[in-house]
């Protein structure tokens, strides 16, 4: 080991040893969330989409009218919004979403509209005709005789991304449907934290808006303590060698993810051809730069995490294990329209006996996120989910190829076969 090897791993110990240190501090922390105890912290639906609307529902029974919405309102810079006559969906009574949008917030009276696309754990649902952004642009505009200028378009995210030029189809970006892109971290935590401070004499409304921020913050990765940030920063600046370490980490990241990835999805080709299985189509070098060196910051980086590898077997049943678009985990799936009638019959049967087996359908494909518990779950955009950083480990790669995803298709394929 040559001295800058050891001057790189000396550091990294020393890393650990805070990280180990307030590790144990968190033991004694009281970690119960409300949240996180009755739904996936993912559950972009049931959870995120149903709280937010509550509370920025003036009909609410958090008793506060339109002052969470108003707050909303200034947090996003819209002016000349009437809050009279307001209807936000889903409601705190009808849970469900207003033709498939996420959250509407809608004034019948004064004819203005928001919609809220909130993009977790799912991909844009487009449509052969339209993208979905367009779509719901266009029926608010046409359903409800509201103005184009006077419908706002916000696409809501963990970090920051873009939508997907099919979902935003002829509009091209969110601006031409007089939006933009908001996330948790900044918008929605800014917004929270200006509602915290209008209930304080509620303890129940209060709490149950600090957990959600604790929430967000565990879903953003903004949940360490700032005396640990402090020391690390502390570590980082002990030395010239220290910060050389650091830089060179930092400068080499990108480079380490995009190899990670490369090699995840040529070790995975290679597992399925060995099963049996054909590749036709797999990701490009352009497509995993495209993940790997994408950085929000960056407004000249464009990223589109739609690729991934397509397959068949020897009864030509095509399938496909993708990376998916916006926020998805890494999911399979297959084409309806190659089973043959036979394997159409059986793969009825097999949805009788597990309903709601696959998560979502698009057109003739039925797709599910693999089997996976949280801390295994795979997305390549972001590397500091421990489910994508552990693949730098060739053995856990070959694991997960091997033992989990690979062996979930194969059992799969065995009932409709």
């Amino acid at each position: 080991m040559n001295q800058y090897n050891e001057v790189v791993l000396n550091f990294l110990n020393k890393l650990s040893v805070i990280d180990y240190k307030y590790r144990l501090l968190e033991k004694d922390k009281e970690e119960f969330n409300i949240f996180s105890a009755l739904h996936k912290e993912n559950d972009e639906v049931r959870l995120h989409s149903r709280f937010l609307s509550v509370l920025l529902s003036p009909e609410s029974k958090h008793n506060k009218k339109d002052m969470f919405l108003k707050l909303f309102l200034k947090t996003l810079s819209i002016d000349n919004f009437e809050t009279e006559n307001i209807k936000v969906y889903p409601t705190e009574f009808n849970k469900s979403e207003f033709n498939e949008i996420d959250i509407l917030i809608i004034n019948r009276i004064s004819k203005q509209a928001i919609i809220i696309e909130n993009k977790i754990g799912a991909g844009d649902s487009n449509h052969e005709d339209r993208g979905q952004l367009e779509g719901y642009y266009e029926l608010i505009h046409e359903l409800e005789s509201i103005p184009k200028e006077r419908i706002y378009v916000y696409y809501l995210t963990v970090d920051g991304h873009l939508p997907t030029s099919e979902s935003l189809g002829k509009y091209d970006s969110l601006e031409n449907m007089n939006g933009k892109t908001i996330d948790y971290e900044h918008e929605i935590q800014n917004w929270l934290t200006l509602c915290l401070h209008e209930c304080i004499t509620q303890p129940f409304l209060r709490e149950s808006i600090i957990q959600y921020i604790n929430l967000i913050k565990q879903m953003t990765n903004d949940n360490t303590n700032i005396q640990e940030r402090i020391e690390i920063r502390n570590l980082i600046s002990s030395s010239d060698e220290t910060m050389s370490s650091t830089r060179l980490l930092i400068e080499n990241f990108k480079h380490i993810k995009w190899h990670t990835t490369s090699d995840f999805w040529n070790e995975l080709c290679s597992e399925l051809e060995k099963v049996g299985f054909t590749i036709s189509s797999k990701p490009t070098e352009a497509n995993i730069t495209s993940t790997t060196h994408y950085e929000v910051y960056k407004s000249s980086y464009k990223t589109s995490n739609d690729y991934g590898i397509k397959f068949y077997n020897s009864s030509n049943i095509q399938f496909f294990i993708w990376n998916g678009t916006g926020d998805d985990w890494l999911y399979w799936g297959f084409d309806k329209k190659s089973l043959s009638p036979e394997h159409n019959l059986n793969l009825t049967t097999y949805l009788n006996q597990n309903p709601g087996f696959f998560n979502f359908f698009e057109q003739e494909n039925y797709s599910k996120y693999f089997n996976l518990v949280d801390d295994e779950n795979i997305y390549f955009p972001n590397f500091t989910l421990k489910g994508t950083f552990d693949l730098i480990r060739e053995n856990h790669r070959n694991m997960m190829i091997s033992n989990k995803l690979v062996p979930e298709i194969i059992e799969f394929l065995r009932f409709i076969i």
